[in-house]
């Protein structure tokens, strides 16, 4: 008998041998041919964008339109963990993938039942079955066990577990613990009860019979199921039990939130893929603006204007707290869906606040400094100012506040075009796409276009003392050290000029009171009045608004002043309650100072009457008033004499005040000074610098001829100013008289190509010359 075993034994055992062999070979193979599609385990995920506290803004679907919300193992409470292994697969942690004895268990209970009433399937099985959707039949289910053994050799139980969280359907587009949560409890899964767990636990089995939102009743006694076996584990207690099985059942989806959602979308877009977006939104302050916005908005749409954005940025740490892209996201009929904040508009003279600041940091300026608001013309540039008129000589400070135009244009010249267009883009203005000879000296008030968020951004830069900072929009976006674009004190300076209220961009609405918040702000509507901007901002908020019509169409009731500022006023009234009159410190490098009120500058010995102004020592304009001079009259005929004429007459000394040539006709034709009395004919010549000086047209000019209209039409006038006497001015065109005039009269001249020499001499013969171009 035991020769007769051995014998049997050497044909059973290689028999099991190539059994194993053949099956770990045929196991290979198929493996090989069949390989685990792991990318179908790992779906798109949805979008949540979450403001600085923590609070869900908006949340998108993923690209196939589910919603789903990937979570860690460790993210889900222990007793979700085992009540589900408890329905679902007691010996998840034994089996290979899949349980032999339950499926036979399910194969007879369906026999008797005559019908499918069980599956047998593991989690595992059920994996593999949601990685690859099929129908239920015998094949199917041959390949879901194939899988399930894929999984558990390539997965551990734990990394099966999570697989299985984030992947498992819980009725319509809702997938994965995490969404289901959310959806139906409004909860993170770490803060469910026993009575939302069980819930979750009994909804896979039949996610279409039990969702809690279609069918509730079934979905409480499915989930009075689970808590019973739930209880009879020992997974929780008696009073557990008994207090879960009173709990309401959800009866609908959790209604998301929808706020900043033109923010959140942007986000959403510069963050492909990522599932939570955790951004630097302050969800009061943005509930705040949007609550605003829309009051504004009513205002608005009565006289067609039917958009408007507003931004909020910390000036301290560089973060944005709010966007309000556009008050009615759902507006289809006005476009409410564009993001006004990040759309390229014409800022109008939002911009001139900047080319103040660099002409205080090359000293070509202070604030009581007097400048020039009288028509001139670059090379056919003529700009004109808001209300059509001139003002003459106005100080710095009347120029910025009033938003005159042609002071900004003569120092965007004297500072240089490119220099500011260059400032302007390293201060973040990215929508500046051309060279900066592209927008010419029309860069200032606003031939450029630029965004909401990009200037608002920028303005922060005077808060800041002159550290521009990159704007922060997500909670982990690394600090931007910034870099210092400006001086302290010329923030300063600019800061106190623009907190000033008696300026007419003020709002004829608006009434100031002591707990008003005090702000430095400025004002801009664009050409056509298609734009209306207001930006304002003190130590801690910088605030930004924008109104018109995202089709470009424009309004006569498009101002700024009146359509955006008192948005802005409004949002600044609201979040800086408590805190209303914060202000700058003067900074230690400026200094006070008397300078005349008539020129702006350090008085001479003529002395006049002096106001104080802040100025920065050593950078700001020291000389010394040039305006106020000392000049000889002849009591009989009242002519002006040199002082080689003094000997032998009577003669009286008289200040007067002495203007450049070009600005004292001006002055002089409108009756805004005396005219300087003529000199007497008989003393010597006066000095070179009593040459009358040639108004129009500028030195360089190129011109260009239109063939297709009339010469007549396209004239150049030729007009000097004289202030070395009466008399007439002589003009000579390449070397050959062409006209004569009195000083500040025009004279025309019809146009030929060429490039031509311009001559004029007074009667003192006294003389100024230019080029230009004619082609």
């Amino acid at each position: 008998m035991r020769v007769q075993f051995r014998k049997k034994r050497k044909c059973i055992f290689p028999a099991i041998g190539l059994l194993f062999s053949v099956s770990l070979l045929s196991w290979f193979v198929l493996n090989h041919l069949f390989p685990l599609p792991k990318e179908k385990l790992f779906k798109s995920s949805s979008a949540f964008v979450y403001s600085r506290e923590g609070r869900l803004l908006r949340a998108f679907t993923s690209k196939d339109k589910f919603w789903r919300r990937s979570v860690k193992l460790e993210e889900i409470p222990d007793l979700m963990i085992e009540s589900v292994l408890t329905c679902e697969d007691r010996w998840f942690y034994y089996h290979p993938g899949f349980n032999p004895i339950s499926i036979v268990s399910a194969m007879l209970d369906n026999i008797r039942a005559g019908r499918v009433v069980r599956g047998g399937s593991t989690i595992t099985m059920q994996i593999a079955r949601m990685m690859e959707p099929r129908k239920r039949t015998v094949p199917s289910k041959i390949i879901e066990l194939f899988r399930a053994v894929q999984l558990e050799l390539t997965y551990s139980k734990k990394e099966l577990l999570e697989i299985y969280f984030n992947m498992v359907a819980y009725g319509g587009n809702i997938e994965g613990i995490a969404a289901a949560s959310l959806f139906y409890f409004d909860k993170s899964p770490d803060r469910l009860s026993v009575s939302e767990i069980a819930v979750l636990a009994a909804i896979p089995v039949r996610p279409a019979e039990f969702r809690p939102d279609i069918s509730p009743e079934k979905c409480r006694h499915r989930r009075n199921q689970v808590l019973k076996k739930m209880y009879d584990r020992g997974l929780i207690s008696r009073e557990e039990y008994v207090g879960a099985g009173e709990e309401e059942i959800p009866w609908r989806r959790i209604d998301l939130p929808f706020i900043a959602p033109h923010f959140s979308r942007s986000m959403v877009m510069l963050y492909p893929g990522s599932c939570i977006i955790n951004s630097t939104i302050d969800i009061k302050i943005q509930e705040i603006c949007e609550r605003l916005a829309c009051r504004h908005h009513s205002r608005l749409a009565k006289k067609n204007i039917n958009n408007l954005s507003a931004v909020v940025i910390d000036n301290e740490s560089g973060e944005l707290l709010a966007l309000v892209g556009s008050p009615d996201f759902n507006d289809m009929p006005h476009d409410g869906q564009v993001n006004g904040a990040l759309a390229p508009r014409s800022p109008g003279s939002a911009l001139k606040p900047f080319i103040y600041a660099l002409a205080f940091e090359q000293g070509l300026i202070s604030p009581q400094l007097k400048v020039e608001d009288i028509p001139i013309n670059y090379g056919g540039y003529a700009p004109v100012n808001y209300d059509k008129e001139y003002h003459g000589i106005v100080s710095v400070t009347e120029a910025l506040i009033n938003s005159f135009n042609i002071p900004p244009v003569n120092l965007t010249s004297r500072v240089g075009l490119k220099k500011f267009h260059d400032f302007l883009k390293s201060g973040g203005i990215t929508s500046l796409t051309g060279n900066y000879y592209d927008y010419g000296l029309p860069l200032i008030l606003g031939s450029g276009e630029v965004k909401l968020m990009e200037l608002t951004n920028l303005y922060s830069l005077f808060a800041g003392g002159g550290v521009y900072k990159n704007i922060k929009i997500t909670a982990g976006q690394d600090a931007s050290p910034g870099r210092r674009l400006l001086s302290e004190e010329t923030c300063y300076l600019i800061s106190d000029i623009l907190s000033g209220l008696a300026r007419p961009d003020l709002p004829t609405c608006w009434e100031f009171t002591p707990d008003m918040p005090k702000i430095a702000w400025k004002t801009g509507t664009s050409y056509g009045r298609r734009d209306a901007w207001a930006i304002g901002y003190n130590p801690i908020f910088t605030v930004g608004v924008w109104a018109g019509n995202f089709s470009g169409e424009g309004s006569v009731d498009i101002v700024g002043a009146e359509i955006a500022a008192p948005l802005m006023f409004d949002i600044f009234n609201e979040i800086m309650a408590g805190r209303e009159h914060v202000w700058f410190d003067v900074p230690r490098g400026l200094a006070v100072r008397g300078v005349s009120v008539i020129s702006g500058r350090p008085p001479n010995e003529y002395g006049g009457e002096t106001i104080k102004e802040y100025y920065i020592p050593g950078v700001s304009p020291s000389r010394k008033c040039d305006v106020l001079k000392k000049i000889y009259v002849d009591v009989q005929t009242g002519c002006r004499l040199t002082k080689d004429c003094l000997y032998g007459r009577e003669y009286k000394e008289v200040v007067v005040q002495d203007w450049p040539p070009r600005l004292a006709t001006w002055l002089v034709q409108r009756g805004a000074v005396e005219p300087l009395p003529p000199f007497d004919m008989s003393c010597r010549s006066p000095v070179d610098t009593d040459a009358p000086v040639i108004v129009s047209p500028e030195n360089g000019t190129r011109y260009v001829l239109v063939d297709c209209i009339p010469r007549e039409y396209q004239r150049i006038s030729f007009e000097a100013s004289s202030f070395s006497g009466g008399g007439e001015i002589h003009w000579f065109l390449d070397n050959r008289h062409h006209a004569s005039s009195v000083s500040g009269e025009k004279v025309f001249y019809s146009p030929e190509r060429g490039e031509h020499v311009l001559m004029c001499v007074d009667e003192q013969g006294h003389s100024s010359s230019l080029t230009f171009v004619i082609k």
